[in-house]
């Protein structure tokens, strides 16, 4: 059974909050938390491994095959979106993130949603001081459209 806490520390306990030890979080969980963040704005997918969205209407099982092979090479690669480069330094942090659009979401606004998303998910997430968020959009996809085709 845990012992409540105190202000001072844990009850029965005679060390003080600053004694008991530190808590560190590692770089890459800046990268995570940015990378899931880029990926929940409206108009931005993610690309790579059996994800690659391009084509739709008509796509023939080659086709699809052929997307299915790239997104596998994108993401052995790393050339998978979104993708983050992050340099923190303490509870400071730059990030700057790669997205894919869907076409034809606005590229500036939709700039400016991750910019804004990733910036308030890293704060809340992480509690980190978000110095810079650049946003580049690297590549558009084509919506996926349902053919309506169905097996019967």
């Amino acid at each position: 059974m845990a012992d409540a806490q105190t202000p001072h520390g844990v009850a029965g306990t005679t060390e003080r909050a600053g004694e008991r030890g530190r808590t560190d979080v590692a770089d890459r969980v800046a990268q995570r938390i940015a990378t899931r963040a880029a990926t929940e704005v409206p108009g931005s997918v993610r690309t790579g491994a059996g994800t690659a969205r391009t084509g739709g209407n008509g796509s023939s099982t080659a086709e699809q095959a052929r997307k299915v092979v790239g997104g596998a090479v994108d993401s052995v690669l790393g050339r998978g979106l979104p993708a983050v480069d992050c340099t923190r330094a303490g509870d400071r942090v730059r990030v700057h993130v790669h997205v894919a659009a869907v076409w034809p979401t606005p590229a500036a606004d939709l700039a400016a949603a991750v910019r804004h998303h990733v910036r308030s998910r890293l704060q809340h997430l992480g509690g980190y001081t978000v110095d810079a968020c650049d946003v580049t959009v690297d590549r558009y996809v084509l919506p996926h459209h349902d053919t309506g085709r169905r097996v019967r």
